[in-house]
């Protein structure tokens, strides 16, 4: 288990293009990217993130075992998203999560 967890839901349209995007230009950063269904798995060093688009946007959730990785992967995808998506980065509201990914099931948290 990791020790931070946190979860974002971006309101976008383009959700699967955009995840794709996103993963496209942060293949550099990571060890893998993995397909899970519809989530795509970005595998960091001490982190991972999920993106998971659904029909009213973009969720997306950062597990961390350290902190300052945890937080560079975070900051990371708010970048990419930034470049691929029309979105103010403080539109991004980044919420402690539990260990289970996306707990609710809808399009939105």
């Amino acid at each position: 288990m990791h020790q931070y967890n946190a979860e974002a839901f971006v309101s976008l349209a383009h959700a699967h293009r955009i995840a794709e995007d996103i993963c496209r230009r942060s293949e550099v950063f990571c060890r893998s990217i993995d397909l899970t269904g519809a989530d795509k798995l970005l595998t960091f060093e001490d982190a991972r993130a999920i993106l998971r688009p659904v029909d009213a946007g973009l969720r997306m959730r950062v597990e961390g075992q350290n902190l300052v990785v945890f937080c560079g992967v975070r900051t990371l995808l708010q970048g990419q998203l930034s470049t691929v998506a029309t979105v103010q980065v403080k539109a991004v509201e980044w919420e402690p999560a539990g260990h289970e990914p996306f707990r609710t099931d809808g399009a939105t948290p």
